[in-house]
């Protein structure tokens, strides 16, 4: 069986998905799709905006297969720690032979050969990254001035039909440069597709349509032109969590905490938290000491080294307590598959990957499941805080199946 997979938060999942998911089949000819979800959290330092299993619900109408979720780990990571967690779930089923993702550029040539110079660091990269780093620059703004001068001084590709800088500075290119790094780094054959987005960028704010991006849907959610950008089934099951006061939810649920948090911790302690570098505890200690809300807070201690999103991971961070020690994690394969639904074609695949699978696969989690699921236990337990009545329960984890669609 040709399997194809696919790396999403469907946050929440629109038309666009529904494209990508279309031309997905298409371009890889593939006989099934598995998607690598993320849970409670993703990849912009932010809660989703309705719960996973809702949002799974979504994909398995939406003609996916089967739905891993992906560790919070990685879902909430950099780029690069997001891409190697979801690309070395994909290659721990042992089924998967292709992984196709959305990108500005549409050439999964061109973003092969960058992914190769990120991974061989030769000298003459090395030392540009390391001279913007010295002038200020953030880390990513670093890398697209070091590879755009390393691509254009050795005339790695046809410069005057391709704008290197322009790749670079779309994030879906560079989850796409990230996805292929992973592949690289595992030493996989999954072989990488990509199919060009159409018609939105991926934070532009204003709905544009039928193609809107899940950034404009988050901002003008109760806008009854969401529906025009949503599949109807997807639409109807966000309404539901909203009519139920479950959805959406923000930072804002979670911003008394956040306070808490930082508040009662020491500039040592802060210090200890993932992404957290070079005095930033100081700017996080003053600012929750003297701000009134989580968005003037994070406008307090953004700046062109430390981008909004990067300042909005480190407040998951610290709302997860999740330290340093945990990079060894982040920086090694997934060690376990946590499957959240699946179709009929999908309980095949399950029945395959249990011949193929290098690591555990859990459908059903208990309790002496809970060293291996922790960080995603924890994650999901804090997550409930933001809803409403008896869904704030703890353990929820324990308590709910995975779904299975039947068409």
């Amino acid at each position: 069986m040709n399997v194809t997979g696919i790396i999403v938060e469907y946050n929440p999942l629109h038309n666009g998905h529904l494209y990508h998911i279309k031309n997905t089949k298409k371009l890889t000819n593939c006989d099934a799709i598995i998607a690598v979800m993320s849970g409670p959290f993703v990849q912009r330092g932010e809660p989703a905006v309705v719960d996973k299993w809702t949002r799974t619900k979504m994909a398995l109408q939406s003609g996916i297969d089967l739905v891993i979720e992906l560790p919070v780990i990685y879902a909430k990571s950099s780029a690069e720690g997001f891409a190697f967690g979801a690309v070395s779930t994909l290659e721990k089923t042992g089924i998967v032979n292709n992984i196709c993702f959305g990108s500005e550029l549409g050439n999964a040539d061109i973003l092969y050969k960058i992914a190769e110079i990120l991974i061989e660091e030769p000298p003459k990269y090395k030392s540009l990254l390391k001279m913007y780093l010295d002038e200020g620059l953030s880390f990513p703004s670093a890398r697209l001035k070091a590879l755009n001068n390393y691509i254009i001084y050795h005339n790695l590709l046809n410069v005057n039909d391709v704008n290197i800088e322009n790749i670079l500075n779309n994030s879906n290119n560079i989850l796409g440069i990230e996805y292929i790094k992973s592949i690289l780094k595992l030493n996989s054959k999954i072989i990488p597709f990509t199919i060009k987005r159409v018609s939105n960028k991926y934070n532009q704010q204003e709905l544009s349509g039928v193609i809107s991006s899940a950034t404009s849907i988050r901002k003008n959610i109760n806008d009854i032109n969401v529906l025009n950008a949503m599949p109807d089934y997807s639409y109807k099951l966000l309404k539901e969590q909203i009519d139920k006061k479950n959805a959406p939810i923000s930072l804002k649920n979670f911003e008394d905490i956040i306070f808490y948090s930082i508040r009662s911790k020491t500039t040592d302690e802060i210090k200890q938290i993932i992404d957290v570098s070079e005095g930033l505890e100081n700017k996080i200690k003053e600012a929750a000491e003297n701000c009134y809300d989580i968005y003037s807070l994070i406008d307090s201690v953004k700046s062109k080294r430390y981008p909004q999103t990067r300042i909005q991971r480190i407040l998951i961070n610290i709302l997860l307590n999740h330290k340093k020690e945990l990079i060894t994690k982040i920086n090694s394969p997934a060690e376990y598959i946590r499957i959240l639904g699946f179709s009929e074609k999908g309980r095949e695949l399950l029945k395959q990957m249990k011949k193929t699978s290098t690591v555990p696969i859990i459908t059903n989690p208990n309790r002496k499941d809970y060293n291996l699921l922790k960080y995603d236990f924890d994650a999901q337990d804090i997550y409930s805080l933001s809803l409403d009545g008896k869904n704030k329960i703890a353990k929820s984890d324990l308590k709910t199946t995975p779904i299975y669609w039947q068409q």
